[in-house]
């Protein structure tokens, strides 16, 4: 009996995170939708730029950054804060400060993203702060689109469509493109719904009057929506803000990112299970245990589908037996398609994404060893360009 009630459970909330939910959303936000109502001017803007060795990037991001203001953005600044930086990105900026007084240096020591964020947070003068990478490039409009949707006053915060520039670049890149056209439609339903809670770190609007300190060892993109949702406000996705990022470079790059992103995002979930209760916010907490934190634990809800059907199976459920075969048969699908794609060879795109979509979960299981082992990240490194595969 009690590996029947784990398989079909487990196979119940697999079936839930990657298919009811959505559809859930998505009739939510047809019935019942959110629609926003532009009563106020549109806030001004502050720019907020952690970096870490950017000098290869940082002037051109300047020059992006600063362009907004001539398709409409109500831009009052670019700040850019150096998290310790040894090259001449200090320099850089400090030239470019000099030459517009828009623009403007927080030189600070080694301490990570989070920390520099927050004395971001601090020196803005902004009525809300858009925070963003450094290699990331807005399209033209971009702030304007997010300036709009913060005219109404419910919204605390407002993420864009980020697209990756040359998505066909690596196999690994193609396939998080993937995966994140499957994200981006889901957070599309999520905020007409008024349900989103998930933002996009590099693309993110957050009103200055909705700030609360966030603790090094999270991420504001996993917090900061959850502190407005918890104050009653809206999270919402903006399709019209548009901007572009690089590529995944390669399998490394994706396992150290979704790891990180992992770890950072089940604590940040976790943290705030109690203020975002069922019986307090309802809608958040939904979205919160569906579109995170069991997706999250994707892994371990395989590793009890797989064991508890070759119980079932071996006791004389032979119908059982087809899960574990089934991620036995992707299992080796995944491996053959990155010795594949380390020798050169282009495998089916069915192959690849498998092969990806095991790494995402081989990143998410170790973001929860993570967190059971108390292992903190604070301090983050950016990633080189590299032709991996």
């Amino acid at each position: 009996m009690l590996p029947e009630i784990a398989f079909w459970t487990s196979s119940g909330v697999l079936a839930w995170v990657y298919a009811g939910y959505p559809a859930a959303a998505a009739a939510l936000a047809r019935v019942r939708p959110v629609v926003l109502t532009a009563t106020t001017p549109p806030p001004t803007l502050t720019v907020a730029i952690a970096v870490h060795d950017e000098a290869e990037h940082i002037a051109e991001r300047i020059d992006d950054a600063l362009a907004q203001a001539g398709s409409g953005a109500p831009l009052v600044e670019v700040l850019i804060g150096s998290d310790g930086s040894t090259d001449a990105t200090e320099a850089i900026v400090t030239a470019y400060a000099a030459r517009d007084p828009r623009v403007h240096l927080l030189a600070l020591p080694r301490s990570g993203q989070t920390s520099t964020q927050a004395a971001l947070f601090a020196a803005a003068r902004g009525e809300a702060v858009v925070l963003t990478d450094a290699e990331t490039r807005f399209a033209t409009g971009c702030l304007a689109a997010m300036a709009e949707a913060l005219r109404d006053p419910r919204v605390g915060c407002v993420t864009g469509r980020l697209e990756w520039r040359d998505e066909a670049a690596t196999a690994t890149s193609t396939q998080e493109g993937l995966y994140w056209r499957y994200e981006r439609r889901v957070r599309e339903l999520e905020s007409r719904a008024g349900l989103l809670t998930a933002v996009t770190g590099a693309l993110l609007a957050v009103r200055s009057s909705a700030y609360r300190a966030v603790p090094p060892s999270a991420s504001m993109d996993h917090l900061l929506p959850l502190y407005v949702r918890e104050a009653g406000g809206l999270v919402v996705y903006v399709p019209g803000a548009v901007a572009t990022d690089r590529p995944i470079s390669g399998l490394r790059e994706q396992l150290r990112n979704r790891t990180r992103t992992a770890t950072r995002g089940i604590r940040a979930n976790l943290s705030m299970v109690g203020a975002l209760a069922p019986w307090r916010r309802p809608g958040p907490a939904v979205a919160i245990w569906s579109h995170k934190l069991l997706r999250w634990a994707t892994p371990w809800f395989v590793v009890v589908v797989t064991g508890a059907g070759l119980i079932l199976g071996l006791r004389g459920q032979p119908i059982y037996l087809a899960a574990p075969l089934a991620v036995a048969g992707l299992a080796m699908t995944a491996a053959a398609g990155h010795l594949l794609i380390g020798a050169g060879r282009h495998p089916w795109r069915a192959v690849t994404f498998v092969r990806s979509f095991a790494v995402v979960n081989i990143a998410f299981a170790t973001g929860w060893l993570n967190v059971i082992r108390g292992r903190e990240i604070e301090v983050w490194h950016r990633a080189e360009w590299r032709a991996e595969n």
